[in-house]
């Protein structure tokens, strides 16, 4: 049996196991002893891209997110966490609501937490910069190119440490090894996009509905072979208030490489992929209650794979991002305004190094947050976007005007 169908059925024993569990309604309590804690956020939003040079881009889209995530704790110190995620894996064609969206298993590990360390295994996120992250940049617009190099679903095994230095701050270390997840753990239910031609890097497929390893893409292994490393700097004496992160990420080649994504220059569906973080935060104390945190990241990324739809040639290249942003807050309301790129570079040959291959996306975006109450926030939001679309006229990079307002509720129990 292989490592992957090992990990499968394992685990989806201890799920059944778990499920069974939550059963007994004598051991679900909060507090000491054997008990459940449940997080649940919902977002209702809406966006409508009002002006487009790309006439199939100006559409209204109505979409919902859920997430819950369940931890049993065992102990004071050992637990299990699953986490249920539900949101768009398609982007729009054409107007919508509610369209294109599923629901997967996206975390199911074990977490153990001692003194010395925090280990975990199972399938969890693995840790790579904070630009994505919208506890560390609030707003629906302001960090949607920092999401392209969030990794989710990830099987293996990690470990971390937090140190208090006193005047010298806290530090993070963390380090993890993984696959991404391509067992029948994988799979998506209410929708599920297939693979093939037509469903590359610009398809409107946001997540597949079942991966597989003959698909190929980096970090798509038999077993642990990709590798990321994290560490963390906060509120050094004298300068409380700043967050600096730093990480490093190595994605193995993929097992088997798919014949549907091979050109005729001889690129393949993936090559080994280094990636590089680096990001700051600093909250700065304003007079009459205002609070204002600049913030900045970038990473960099070698190998990325790529598509040309004008020549038909595939290349790898390697691909940049800067996010900048300002974060302005006064007692329930946020303001924050972004600037984010998206740069391609270093083509395989000259003889397709063309516009194409590299451009530039940019992106700019305002948010404004109100929070209603504890755990319901309001928002409005507006972005103007140059990128290739995913449909229409996709031979040339389209600017995109965009409006729209989001709510979230959270709860626990």
């Amino acid at each position: 049996m292989t490592f992957r169908r090992l990990f499968a059925s394992a685990a989806l024993s201890l799920a059944l196991a778990a499920s069974a569990f939550a059963q007994s309604p004598d051991r679900h309590v909060h507090g000491e002893g054997i008990h459940f804690d449940t997080d649940v956020t919902v977002k209702l939003g809406v966006d409508r891209a009002y002006n487009s040079t790309n006439a199939p881009s100006k559409l209204v889209d109505g979409y919902g997110e859920f997430e819950g995530v369940t931890k049993l704790f065992v102990t004071s110190n050992f637990n299990l966490q699953a986490k249920l995620h539900w949101e768009r894996v398609k982007a729009p064609t054409e107007g919508r609501l509610f369209g294109g969206h599923a629901a997967y298993l996206e975390n199911l590990f074990a977490n153990l937490e001692l003194d010395i360390a925090k280990l975990y295994a199972g399938k969890f996120n693995p840790a790579f910069g904070m630009g994505w992250d919208d506890a560390r940049l609030p707003g629906f617009y302001a960090n949607e190119f920092a999401k392209d190099y969030q990794m989710k679903e990830a099987i293996g095994a990690g470990a971390g440490r937090d140190f208090d230095l006193g005047a010298f701050g806290t530090h993070k270390i963390n380090a993890a090894a993984f696959f991404f997840d391509n067992t029948a753990l994988s799979s998506s239910v209410f929708n599920r996009p297939g693979y093939g031609p037509g469903q590359g890097p610009l398809s409107t497929t946001q997540r597949l509905g079942r991966n597989r390893l003959e698909y190929g893409g980096p970090g798509n292994t038999n077993g642990p072979q990709s590798f990321a490393l994290g560490y963390e700097l906060a509120d050094p004496k004298g300068l409380e208030g700043l967050t600096i992160g730093l990480g490093y990420r190595r994605l193995a080649a993929g097992t088997r490489q798919p014949a549907t994504l091979q050109a005729t220059s001889g690129a393949v569906a993936s090559r080994a992929s280094d990636g590089y973080v680096a990001g700051a935060r600093y909250e700065i104390g304003l007079p009459a209650g205002f609070v204002f945190t600049p913030f900045v990241e970038w990473a960099k990324f070698t190998d990325v794979f790529n598509s040309d739809p004008i020549i038909g040639v595939n290349q790898f290249k390697d691909r940049s991002y800067w996010t900048t942003a300002g974060i302005l807050t006064w007692q329930d309301f946020t303001l924050i305004g972004s600037r984010m790129t998206r740069t391609f570079a270093k083509p395989d040959s000259a003889a397709t190094s063309g516009d194409f291959f590299n451009q530039q996306d940019r992106q700019i975006a305002v948010n404004l947050l109100y929070k209603v109450m504890e755990d319901l926030t309001v928002g409005i939001g507006w972005k103007r976007t140059k990128a290739v679309p995913a449909f229409g006229n996709v031979n040339a990079q389209a600017t995109t005007s965009t409006i729209g307002a989001q709510v979230v509720y959270g709860f626990e129990f």
